[in-house]
């Protein structure tokens, strides 16, 4: 009788392999769980880049001069998706090409795409009359 698997057979991957494998599915996992998070409220605009930030930042409403809805091109404005940095600007974005962009006093602005941007402008726009 003739085995059908042998031991050499089940062992298919050399350690090379298992390297690729494993930082294939990290890769995976790491894609699958970028999440940005973004709220208003009283105190300011606050967001987090999951799980590249471990943490929330806050903008505050006197560090804002003024915020617009737009609408960009993420490839031609910003180089693509994610977050993105080019002179006196910072973008963070996911999908889409819709956005609010948060001018500051300093001159820089802050870009966070939003696929339901005009609430998100409102929203901004509303606390910082409080």
């Amino acid at each position: 009788m003739i085995p059908l698997l042998t031991d050499n057979d089940i062992d298919f991957l050399n350690d090379d392999s298992k390297v690729v494998l494993v930082l294939g599915l990290f890769f995976c996992l790491f894609f699958y769980l970028l999440e940005l998070r973004v709220s208003v409220n009283k105190e300011g605009i606050h967001y987090q880049f999951f799980p590249l930030h471990l943490k929330s930042h806050t903008i505050k409403y006197d560090e804002i001069e003024r915020a617009e809805a737009i609408t960009y091109s993420p490839i031609m404005d910003y180089g693509g998706w994610g977050i993105r940095f080019r002179y006196k600007a910072k973008a963070y974005n996911v999908k889409g090409n819709e956005g609010v962009k948060v001018y500051l006093k300093t001159g820089r602005h802050i870009l966070f795409g939003s696929q339901k941007s005009s609430v998100f402008e409102s929203e901004i726009k509303r606390f910082m009359k409080l």
